[in-house]
């Protein structure tokens, strides 16, 4: 028979018991609810993860040789709707969060001389690494790959070079310079009533004139009238300094191949028409006015037949890897994607006359777009060359004042 003690002892030990059970089974029901909680959110966190790569892979290149890069060479030239491949590479570096070539104030790398890695190097932020380079500049490739690197994928855009002059003239006045309204000056050309030395002297300095696209892309004028041998030899180094030449237009062709290039989903190259001319601007010719204005374009002319046959062969290539007509295909969903942004973004597309602010552009005789600004990204496929520039600047000298000169990058921004 239990004595007193031990049933004060037995029922002391059960109220022990009692509260060792509830706190075991409080402290076990708080420790599952965090460990169903934690997995959960694991689990969802990875799914997310493995639905975002799916959509990304369902939607990038299917170019199994295509290699993802930071380090991209743009060659813009004038007059070649460079300016709408420019704001693709922009929005591109702020997505990613990456550096610009940019010279300490505006808009050029150079102009009248060869590019020079110094232009950036000797600026408050030249010690960052540069990932982008796109402004205007005349091509020097080996100073390019000496200050983005080897691993750098250079391209760019020409025009057929007759449309290309003919804009160049009108947008830039070159009537002034050479005392000639363009339909005058293509005429005097064409029947032979010209001063050799006058048409082919250079205006603003030596930037603007005859062969412009071959003088962007670094030939000099002396080498303009060579034999024709030599400057298809000069056309073929170019061709192996370049991974791609855009052809403006074939503009849809060349920006799948470019986004197919860089492993880019198409979305990544939708875009707006930039830096257009105003319809009644344009200066129409007779075929023989633009043949004889050819002739005389004659590094340019060789260049466009040159890259023309080589954008062809590329997009018989990417047939070939993927299926008969898929660049045909390809061009069908980027003219959808194109028309969503517009539809989305765009109220009106105007003169830039009507246009304020970040959307303004230097001449009146371009159009451009307004905005929808409450719809998140839409502002950055209108913004202005300048504008951008001034977002690129503010960001990379906050970066360049708390970045030691010897410092190692890992990541941007």
């Amino acid at each position: 028979m239990p004595t007193k003690r031990t049933k004060m002892l037995n029922k002391f030990g059960g109220q022990l018991t009692g509260r060792f059970l509830v706190r075991y089974l409080v402290v076990f029901s708080v420790a599952s609810f965090f460990f169903v909680f934690t997995y959960h959110s694991y689990r969802n966190s990875v799914l997310e993860d493995l639905l975002v790569k799916s959509l990304v892979d369902g939607v990038r290149s299917t170019n199994q040789e295509c290699r993802p890069t930071d380090k991209i060479a743009f060659m813009k030239t004038h007059k070649c709707a460079s300016s709408t491949v420019e704001n693709i590479l922009f929005r591109h570096a702020l997505r990613d969060k990456l550096n610009l070539a940019l010279p300490s104030g505006g808009n050029y790398l150079s102009r009248v001389k060869l590019f020079h890695r110094n232009s950036v190097l000797h600026t408050k932020w030249g010690h960052l690494p540069v990932n982008v380079f796109t402004l205007h500049n005349r091509w020097n490739y080996p100073e390019t790959i000496a200050l983005m690197g080897k691993s750098t994928f250079t391209f760019t855009i020409i025009r057929d070079p007759v449309d290309q002059f003919e804009s160049l003239y009108v947008y830039m006045g070159l009537n002034k310079f050479y005392g000639k309204d363009f339909i005058d000056f293509v005429r005097a050309l064409k029947n032979n009533k010209y001063n050799v030395t006058d048409v082919n002297r250079r205006a603003v300095g030596g930037l603007f004139g005859r062969n412009q696209i071959a003088f962007d892309l670094g030939m000099s004028p002396a080498e303009f009238d060579n034999k024709p041998l030599i400057i298809k030899e000069w056309i073929e180094q170019l061709d192996k300094q370049f991974e791609l030449v855009l052809i403006a237009e074939k503009m849809e062709q060349s920006l799948i191949l470019l986004a197919d290039f860089l492993c880019w989903p198409l979305e990544y190259v939708t875009h707006l028409e930039l830096n257009a001319r105003k319809p009644e601007m344009n200066v129409r010719l007779t075929q023989d006015e633009r043949d004889s204005l050819a002739k005389w374009l004659n590094v340019d002319t060789m260049l466009y037949r040159h890259f023309s046959q080589r954008l062809d062969d590329h997009v018989t290539n990417f047939n070939e890897r993927n299926k008969p007509d898929w660049i045909e295909e390809q061009m069908r969903i980027l003219r959808r994607l194109n028309s969503q942004v517009v539809e989305r973004c765009v109220i009106e597309r105007v003169g830039n006359e009507k246009l304020k602010g970040k959307f303004l552009e230097t001449s009146n005789s371009i159009m451009g777009y307004l905005i929808h600004q409450n719809v998140p990204e839409c502002e950055f496929y209108a913004m202005s060359e300048p504008a951008y520039l001034n977002i690129f600047r503010e960001r990379m000298a906050q970066l360049a004042a708390v970045t030691p000169r010897n410092h190692t990058f890992t990541k941007f921004w």
